[in-house]
């Protein structure tokens, strides 16, 4: 038997209401109809799979508000596809053990009451916790606003939520129902993220199962099966001012593309911009744009540039994830303004009060079935007030041009029948691909950017990765087929000398310092009182210094003490010399330098870990490699794609700090010490020791 899925049901259905559903608008005889699972608006029927194709045809057409699709008995699954799940699984496991190990000591929240709970957007129900004892503060624990948890009441039954909000004395979670409960307690309890595995193994299902419609030409063409196409000769706008020929060049590029392009976008190329104008002119050829990204950071980033350039654009997600700058932008906010909000709240208000009702103590024994004839009417309450928050959210995604969202935030319910001309992603590189699947089941061609060449997903399995899920599907497709990417080749953060060394070793030596930052150096920032170096590229050598690394007891990473204290002190010295401690930041590979460092740094002056500091910059950069040992072991520093980011990140000065006997054996390293010599800025710490 196949299975004919359904996604984005009214709110509401039930089984017989979806079983009359399949007779009525799939024209499916009720007799072969089989096992029926609905979980709030997502169904899976079992079907004949002939009956299951044509049920997916007349549906399509009578129901478009429906997403629907057929997975057959036996799925075809592609090679590629196949590994994919393998490594889910193994990143599963990882996940499972490392949760119990950070856990093992605070474990759960244990004893909390049921306090209330009420309607939310997209038929999420919010549920608050408190303590059993009135106005008591949250016993310690480590939960977070976005943390999945699950919920477990006496009779062991689990619900899954995540974290909506944390205060002193209640925690909010995020559950797909509503719960009931005669004030029996609740526990709390950490868990691994399953709506995200879901979503990603979903998607990979759907794209595997496609036949016959855009999802499964995409997915022929991205995992190379077929050849992706351009319309080179179709009209094309005049290049706007505030575009390079490069940037330029990247957009015609993704505006001509049929299936899939991709911006290459080097630090300080101006990726972000570029998107925006791409999605400006996108729009302003009537298309509507899925925009997603693999975090909310970089989601936010990209919304703010499209509501600058007058882009009609709506931020989905929650709220509480989302950044201040953009509530206002937010569907939650755009939603509760909405006129038809406060009849809704009103619903929901006088179903609180049932439920509150039908869970009150009362002398007197109730009537047989009052308690139960309560709670129907406050979830009939619920419904409609639903169905008024289901219209609203319909007309507020159908008036905006861009919907954006995190890749694992795409809601099946929430767009529902949605489809997208265009679907981009940036910060593609960050992302592991299955998670890339989830929006382009709603696509028409595909727009990936980012910089394969800097720092890939996070990976827990370390087998996962060497296998190969840290390859990005944008890294993937540029080495498979080049002719989709356009690199951004002027770059606008970096002095041309710190720039240089990055260029030849990742960029094919094809990225250009924009005039603006050429020769930009520390000169103009420093004051006379104490003289600074201003040339741009420094490295301070420690070989035989005796600045030995060593092991954290607490987390087995790695520090350096003293090349810790000779950092601070180059710090300081910037400091004195006119540079304003908000335009320093260290950086290490290494967690446990970076909170050696923060215990040793003038005030002012942030640290961070390289991957902390992806996307960011700052004038003076001061780079701690940590590593100093007699055998040549390097740890880190072997990713050389973290290296490009760690060197990226200084517009106008960078330190770098490093034992050239311990990294020199490396072909990178040894490059990098040459250049180092080459442009004269090559140090040792014996200079300036005291």
């Amino acid at each position: 038997m196949a299975r004919l899925h359904l996604r984005g049901l009214p709110p509401g259905t039930n089984r017989n209401q979806l079983f009359k559903l399949l007779i009525e608008q799939a024209d499916v005889p009720g007799k072969e109809i089989g096992a029926i699972d609905l979980i709030r608006r997502q169904g899976t029927v079992q079907l004949a799979e002939d009956r299951a194709k044509r049920a997916v045809k007349t549906l399509r057409e009578n129901l478009p508000e429906v997403d629907v699709f057929y997975e057959p008995d036996k799925i075809e699954w592609p090679p590629l596809f196949e590994k994919f799940r393998g490594w889910m699984q193994l990143e599963q496991k990882e996940e499972a053990q490392r949760l119990a190990e950070g856990y093992a000591s605070e474990g759960s929240l244990k004893g909390l009451r049921l306090h209330e709970q009420w309607s939310a957007l997209a038929g999420r129900v919010i549920c608050q916790f408190r303590p059993k004892t009135q106005g008591a503060p949250l016993p310690p624990h480590r939960f977070r606003t976005g943390s999945p948890v699950l919920l477990q009441d006496v009779e062991q039954n689990q619900v899954r939520g995540l974290v909506a909000g944390v205060r002193e004395g209640s925690i909010e979670v995020v559950t797909q129902d509503f719960l009931e409960n005669d004030d029996d307690p609740f526990q709390i309890i950490p868990s691994d993220d399953e709506v995200t595995r879901r979503r990603m193994e979903f998607a990979l299902k759907r794209a595997a199962s496609a036949t016959g419609n855009r999802l499964a030409d995409l997915r022929d063409v991205l995992l190379g099966e077929a050849a992706p196409s351009f319309e080179p000769s179709a009209p094309m706008p005049e290049r706007p001012r505030a575009l390079n020929e490069s940037q330029w060049d990247a957009v015609q590029n993704a505006l001509s593309a049929n299936d899939v392009a991709i911006i290459h976008g080097p630090p300080g190329t101006g990726k972000t911009v570029t998107l925006a104008h791409l999605i400006r002119q996108l729009v302003d050829r009537g298309e509507k744009v899925l925009a997603c990204a693999p975090s909310n950071l970089a989601v936010d980033n990209l919304m703010l540039r499209l509501l600058a350039h007058g882009v009609k654009a709506v931020r989905l997600g929650h709220p509480a994830r989302v950044s201040e700058k953009l509530h206002d932008a937010t569907l939650d906010y755009l939603a509760r303004s909405h006129p038809d909000a406060k009849l809704a709240d009103k619903l929901i208000r006088d179903g609180q009060a049932r439920l509150r009702s039908a869970g009150r103590y009362t002398r007197a024994k109730p009537a047989p079935g009052e308690r139960a004839a309560l709670r129907d009417e406050a979830r009939g309450m619920f419904d409609d007030a639903q169905r008024i928050q289901r219209q609203t959210l319909d007309q507020i995604l159908s008036g905006a041009d861009v919907l954006c969202v995190t890749l694992t935030g795409v809601d099946d319910d929430l767009l529902a029948g949605r489809q997208f001309s265009t679907v981009l992603i940036d910060e593609a590189c960050q992302a592991v691909e299955p998670a890339c699947w989830i929006p382009l089941a709603r696509a028409n061609k595909v727009i990936l950017a980012g910089d394969h060449c800097q720092l890939p997903p996070t990976i827990l399995s370390q087998q996962a990765a060497s296998e190969g899920f840290a390859e990005s599907m944008q890294e993937r497709i540029v080495r498979q087929v080049p002719a989709t990417a356009r690199l951004l080749a002027r770059q606008y953060r970096m002095h041309g000398t710190i720039m240089q060394f990055s260029s030849d070793e990742f960029y094919e030596g094809q990225l250009e310092a924009d005039d603006s930052v050429a020769e930009h150096d520390l000169q103009p920032m420093l004051s006379d009182a104490v003289y600074v170096d201003p040339k741009p590229w420094q490295f301070y050598d420690t070989a035989g210094a005796d600045f030995q690394e060593e092991e954290d007891e607490s987390s087995s990473s790695r520090l350096n003490d003293a090349e810790a204290r000779f950092v601070a002190r180059k710090a300081q010295q910037l400091i004195d010399a006119g540079i304003a401690p908000g335009d320093i930041s260290v950086i290490s590979p290494y967690a446990a330098q970076v909170q050696r460092l923060r215990n040793l740094l003038p005030a002012g002056v942030e640290a961070d870990t390289v991957d902390g500091f992806q996307g960011r910059e700052n004038e003076a950069v001061l780079i701690s490699l940590v590593r100093s040992n007699t055998s040549g072991e390097i740890g880190f520093l072997l990713d050389t794609r973290r290296m490009n980011v760690a060197l990226t990140r200084a517009r106008r000065k960078l330190i770098v700090l490093g034992d050239s006997s311990t990294i020199g054996g490396n072909s990178f390293y040894e490059r990098f010490l040459q250049y180092t010599e080459l442009i004269d800025g090559y140090h040792s710490v014996w200079e300036e020791m005291e």
